[in-house]
């Protein structure tokens, strides 16, 4: 009985040990943030810690002889002494790893948002249907978040696919294939040179204004965003999937969106920021709730106060490069490519209202893309007449419509986004494949670490 009882708490001791130091290996970590959270909720926090340890002897002994002139007395003295003194000092320094430990310890309960063990049981069917008819029931539920639960300066750890943002991945791209071009005749051969100087010019200028910080956009792994009459919440992915298909509400994928320093990664970006690995990261939310975009360029938001136009070509360029580079579009005429630029306006409008048109309905755009491609060579009210065709087409028979300021932003989307792809395309045959970018939202935050 005893040596069972003895096994038993020796694997009850290590679970314990495990569960409150989990082995953890950094890929990212901000020191300042750590330091700062910690010490806003301890106080002053030791830089290294020093024990000091000090022993002392001392021996004494006197004799003495007096005399004088009447009685003979001789006086004398002598003192020894002996001191031994030994110090022995222990020097460690507190790592910011120790650091970042004492503060998860300390915030770990606080959490607005953390990872649910895979051993809980994911609630009914009918406690998730309830809770998205009437989400104000919701008893900070980990499975059901809502706007109230994420607000600014909360704490969350969540689970995700580490990722860098298109924006910086196309970046990265432009750097290595146009030093590839430079240094061989081949590839440069397959390349319109004047439209890869064009593109190099702007890359330039595209890493000057991320001032060496590299934004992530990461998949949330175990939740997705679902509208509900209370705004949108996270639910988590076993709670949806307790509902039949045919029953589950419309959803979004959530990404969580920061932007990091690249000198704080402790292993080369390019091992992991295109791996898709899955990672946790703790991170303190920006704003509050779910938003719907994200600029990943911050200074284009200083750029942007005085020209509106070029912070939403930023907005909106990384996602529109990669699409473009996976593109090929045939021919190479004027009006072919004016054409184009009508069909993918009809796409971006189609994404902006969350669905994809059919073949049919692509084959009409197709058309009036083509009979009124030669009014983009004229003026401006020509150009806004041919734009406006493919919205009233969409509007009338797919009940997609905009307002003036989304209009102008997609028109300007569609040609970023066609002469990417006339620009950066080899040079060979092939049909475009089509794509459409599914909607989503953002958990806008500031990075604190990322690990296994």
């Amino acid at each position: 009985m005893w040596r069972r009882f003895r096994s038993w708490w020796r694997r009850f001791r290590n679970k314990v040990q495990r569960e409150e130091n989990p082995l953890r290996e950094f890929m990212y970590l901000d020191e300042v943030s750590v330091t700062s959270l910690l010490s806003s909720r301890e106080g002053a926090i030791p830089s290294e810690i020093t024990h000091t340890m000090s022993s002392t002897t001392r021996r004494e002994a006197t004799r003495g002889v007096e005399s004088d002139l009447k009685v003979v007395k001789v006086t004398g003295g002598s003192l020894l002494e002996s001191s031994h003194t030994s110090d022995r000092q222990v020097l460690r320094k507190a790592t910011i790893q120790a650091t970042f430990r004492d503060l998860y310890r300390g915030e770990r309960g606080k959490l607005a948002l953390s990872p649910i063990p895979a051993e809980k049981e994911s609630p009914p069917q009918g406690q998730v249907l309830s809770l998205l008819r009437y989400p104000e029931r919701n008893k900070e539920s980990p499975w059901f978040i809502g706007p109230e639960h994420l607000r600014r300066g909360d704490l969350i750890e969540v689970e995700v696919e580490l990722q860098a943002d298109p924006i910086f991945r196309v970046s990265a791209f432009f750097s290595s294939f146009l030093d590839m071009i430079t240094e061989s005749e081949e590839l440069a051969g397959q390349v319109d040179q004047t439209q890869a100087a064009k593109v190099r010019e702007f890359n330039t200028i595209l890493e000057r204004l991320r001032v060496g910080l590299i934004p992530i956009r990461c998949r949330l792994i175990d939740y997705r965003a679902v509208p509900t009459a209370a705004g949108e919440y996270l639910i988590h992915r076993r709670a949806l999937e307790s509902i039949p298909a045919m029953d589950r509400p419309s959803s979004y994928p959530a990404y969580l969106v920061g932007v990091t320093e690249h000198d704080l990664y402790w292993k080369d970006t390019r091992r992991i920021l295109f791996s898709n690995a899955e990672v946790r990261i703790l991170c303190r939310l920006n704003k509050v709730g779910l938003q719907q975009s994200w600029n990943a360029v911050k200074l284009a938001d200083m750029v942007g106060s005085l020209l509106p136009e070029f912070s939403d070509m930023m907005n909106s360029f990384g996602s529109d490069a990669l699409q473009a580079m996976m593109s090929n579009p045939q021919g190479s005429g004027e009006t072919e490519q004016d054409s184009e630029v009508l069909t993918v306006f009809a796409e971006l409008i189609a994404e902006r209202g969350g669905t994809q048109l059919d073949e049919a309905a692509m084959s009409e755009v197709r058309r009036i893309a083509t009979e009124n491609a030669h009014l983009l060579s004229g003026d401006l009210p020509e150009e806004r007449v041919a734009f406006g065709r493919i919205a009233d087409y969409l509007a009338s028979h797919r009940g997609l419509t905009l307002v003036a300021e989304e209009t102008a932003r997609l028109r300007s989307q569609a040609r970023s986004r066609v002469g990417l792809r006339r620009g950066l395309a080899l040079q060979s045959s092939g049909a475009p494949p089509s794509s459409t970018t599914e909607a989503a939202r953002f958990l806008d935050s500031e990075i604190i670490a990322i690990y296994w």
